[in-house]
């Protein structure tokens, strides 16, 4: 019976040879989280006519919160800026997932019923989604071609505080 307790006791104060204490060793600096703080989306809005990106505080991945924010039109801000919005008449932008990385719009009026440049504002707020998804509407717009987005870094949203 001693020998075995020998034994343990000989390789128990063995296990910790060879290790020296050491000082901290310093490895720089902690890592800094560099992304943006919240998800921003972008509407567009029309600028002398023009369809003109403006930055929301909406998270993009909701492609129907997106479409709510652009059917509010622009805050007081935008509007000192020359910011307008062709859909005033528009009551609801419904925005349907159909699968594979397209969405079906439907609007109320109709989409026949609505100027170019609301049709502009729509397709263009589309476009710029995430994973730029295929848009489908719900009702054709014959004569309608593809309206031009400008596109551009969007600057910090507007609180729409004077």
């Amino acid at each position: 019976m001693r020998r075995p307790a020998a034994a343990v006791l000989t390789m128990l104060s063995l296990a910790g040879c060879g290790v020296r204490p050491s000082g901290v060793v310093y490895a720089g600096d902690a890592p800094v989280a560099t992304a943006a703080a919240s998800p921003r989306s972008q509407v567009y809005f029309l600028l002398r006519g023009v369809p003109t990106p403006v930055a929301r505080e909406t998270n993009p991945w909701d492609a129907q919160l997106v479409f709510d924010d652009l059917l509010r039109g622009p805050n007081a801000q935008e509007r000192a800026k020359g910011m307008t919005t062709a859909l005033t008449g528009i009551e609801q932008i419904a925005v349907r997932d159909i699968g594979g990385r397209a969405f079906l719009i439907d609007t109320v009026p109709p989409l026949p019923k609505i100027s170019p440049a609301a049709y502009a504002q729509i397709y263009c707020t589309g476009l710029v989604l995430p994973d730029q998804p295929v848009l489908k509407f719900s009702s054709s717009y014959p004569g309608l071609s593809r309206p031009d987005c400008f596109m551009s870094p969007v600057p910090k949203p507007s609180t729409g505080a004077p």
